[in-house]
């Protein structure tokens, strides 16, 4: 698909549904912290399930990881994804951990990947059709997963960023998280912030369950300086990060990384 922006309306999803390469995810998260996820066996015609634990490093004690080249090709490919698949991920809060899934397979070197945005609750609102059943999996895949080392960043990574001035590291945590007035959800982990980060609440990028127009996104960023400045986005398990990370792109940032272990990791005794 030719376009710039990281995200496409329920609309243009609706309008495009027959393309033969279009492939749905729905990569919702199933007890998101602190959000209220809306259940329901509704589910947009023709999605796949996105299974976290396949794409995930379950070796690693750190939620979410991402896995290796080998465990997310083959995973991919159990989903029919070929390297000119076209994918749209939504999840069933509006943007939550639909963005985690776009930055996964855009570190992976799968560059045709787009947010629904608004997710579930806008193609509901919209009116649009839905199913009980997710599509039954066909044939296997080609992609082949290329890690790209630039997009994640590792605790290392962070530490460097942190004593470097012409970085940025942005926490998407709430304020009460990031000033340490409130404890972590998961247990054992120190309360505060990496030092030299800022805090921009994943919440603040969003309206209800939509990403915020332009205007107000470039007013969110405006104190980081020049857009080729290297950001690196951090949360409590790398996915709200992915958020974030998501409304700079739309805005025109470039060189941005997401810190894979993020609090659950730095903020660890």
């Amino acid at each position: 698909m030719i376009t710039t922006s990281p995200i496409v309306s329920a609309t243009w999803l609706f309008e495009n549904r027959d393309n033969p390469e279009l492939i749905i995810l729905d990569g919702s998260l199933k007890n998101p912290i602190k959000r209220n996820l809306i259940m329901s066996h509704k589910i947009i015609p023709e999605a796949l399930p996105f299974e976290w634990d396949k794409f995930s490093d379950l070796k690693n004690n750190l939620p979410h990881m991402m896995p290796n080249e080998v465990k997310f090709t083959q995973s991919a490919q159990e989903l029919g994804i070929n390297s000119n698949s076209l994918l749209v991920v939504y999840d069933r809060v509006g943007i939550y951990s639909s963005a985690r899934v776009w930055w996964m397979f855009l570190a992976m070197g799968f560059k045709n990947c787009y947010v629904l945005d608004g997710g579930w609750p806008e193609w509901l609102k919209m009116g649009y059709n839905y199913v009980s059943e997710y599509k039954d999996l066909s044939k296997k895949g080609s992609f082949i997963a290329k890690f790209d080392h630039k997009l994640i960043s590792s605790q290392m990574d962070v530490f460097i960023a942190s004593n470097d001035k012409h970085q940025r590291i942005i926490d998407a945590r709430s304020a009460d998280r990031f000033y340490g007035k409130t404890a972590e959800p998961r247990a054992g982990l120190r309360l505060g912030h990496i030092p030299n980060s800022i805090n921009i609440p994943f919440e603040e990028v969003l309206f209800e369950h939509k990403l915020r127009n332009k205007m107000e996104l470039e007013r969110i960023f405006e104190n980081l300086g020049d857009k080729n400045i290297p950001l690196t986005f951090s949360c409590g398990s790398g996915v709200t990060a992915c958020i974030d990370a998501l409304a700079a792109t739309v805005i025109g940032y470039q060189n941005l990384s997401v810190y894979d272990g993020s609090w659950s990791e730095w903020g660890m005794d």
